[in-house]
């Protein structure tokens, strides 16, 4: 009997593993890499993609997309095509490496807008390796964010660690101009070019699709994105005496193989998006947040190095006040020492608190004081009937910081 029973449950196991369970051959698959929805006329939304195109074209060769196309075309570098769901046009930036393919459709809906380019392309939209979202701030600004990104994470089951990004550019071309370089294919190179920001604490550390999500929908901690923007090399904003992450992106004066720059947050209350924060301010929020990863920083015109682990304490004080208390170790590794280690903490104490202030303007509560408050509410409706977000704006906050130099 026993002999029966295995061999029936090895037939099962046969039939699960046998490839009729649903799923789809890769070769059926339009692999999207990056995602752009920039706001249309009439109330639509554009949505553009950059996706595998199968192909490996030698480089030098030039594919102008005709308007009648609606298959899949590669652009080589030079002169490219853009083939959107109906009709190509043809554009400068369109200029993606051999292997690559860009295609845009506009619709009442970014779900549409899918649709259509499934309709338009013999393959079938696959989000599962999405490295990144790029929404355009003008649409950040509303509060269609939420819909947008919700619909591509459950009806297109969109990779949940996909990076989302706001950018004052359009969207559509800031993803155009993103260029694998450095010798890696673009989906790494956009792993370890948030890898490595991330380790810089210039961008927030939670600006994963789910995360977003999440703090969109929660009443204890409002979301966070990474902010981005393309520079075109002329910018004359030197900020003397300052930081040099202190600005945002598109504001380095520096020239290099990457036109995009990823550097600072977008801040969002709700589902709007309501300011930014340069890099050293987001540097700072992740500090606070108790999710620093930075190791090395300058501080004047030295650079010091964090051998411990900083701690640090949120807390909301007795008289309502919002404080954080920050326990750090530096050395210093190069550079001409000039600051003691009292006058690092009061530097740290001054722009964290100013950080702080940027936040409570914008009615971004991204350090997430609201989880601490809410366990003094006894239930459900005793916290809603608090109304934390218009409490938020009104109290007052206080930073402390015992920095110790070695």
């Amino acid at each position: 009997m026993k002999k029966y029973i295995l061999m029936l449950w090895l037939l099962v196991s046969l039939s699960l593993l046998s490839g009729c369970g649903g799923g789809q051959e890769i070769e059926s698959c339009l692999f999207v890499l990056s995602m752009a929805v920039d706001p249309a006329p009439d109330g639509n939304l554009t949505v553009t993609v950059k996706a595998l195109s199968g192909t490996q074209e030698a480089v030098g060769g030039s594919i102008q997309s005709s308007g009648g196309s609606s298959g899949d075309s590669s652009s080589q570098q030079g002169q490219g095509g853009d083939s959107s769901g109906g009709s190509a046009q043809s554009s400068g930036l369109e200029t993606p490496e051999p292997g690559y393919i860009v295609m845009s459709a506009t619709a009442p809906s970014s779900l549409r807008a899918l649709n259509m380019l499934s309709a338009t392309t013999p393959r079938t939209v696959n989000l599962s390796q999405l490295r990144e979202i790029v929404i355009s701030q003008t649409l950040a600004e509303t509060d269609a964010t939420l819909s947008i990104l919700k619909e591509i994470h459950s009806m297109y089951r969109a990779n949940g660690e996909a990076i989302v990004v706001v950018t004052p550019d359009d969207a559509g071309d800031f993803i155009r101009r993103q260029r694998a370089i450095l010798g890696v294919r673009l989906s790494k190179y956009l792993e370890v070019l948030y890898d490595h920001f991330a380790e810089m604490d210039t961008i927030p550390p939670d600006a994963q699709l789910a995360s977003v999500i999440a703090a969109m929908e929660s009443d204890t901690i409002d979301a966070t994105a990474v902010y981005a923007a393309a520079n075109l090399f002329d910018s004359p904003l030197v900020l003397s005496g300052s930081a040099d992450m202190n600005r945002l992106p598109g504001h380095l004066p520096r020239t290099s193989p990457a036109e995009n720059e990823y550097l600072g947050c977008a801040l969002f209350s709700g589902t709007r998006m309501t300011g930014t924060l340069t890099g050293e301010e987001t540097g700072l929020l992740c500090l606070m947040s108790g999710q620093a990863r930075r190791q090395q920083t300058y501080i004047g015109n030295a650079l010091y190095r964090t051998n411990l682990p900083t701690r640090v304490k949120r807390r909301i004080e007795e008289d309502g006040t919002l404080s954080v208390s920050i326990h750090m170790s530096l050395t210093h590794m190069a550079g001409e020492e000039q600051e003691t280690a009292a006058s690092i903490a009061a530097m740290i104490e001054r722009e964290a608190v100013g950080v702080l202030l940027r936040l409570r303007a914008a009615s971004s509560d991204a350090v997430g004081f609201g989880r601490i408050a809410i366990r003094k509410s006894p239930d459900i409706p005793s916290w809603e009937a608090r109304h934390w977000p218009d409490e938020y704006e009104t109290l007052g906050v206080r930073v402390s910081a015992d920095v110790k130099v070695l």
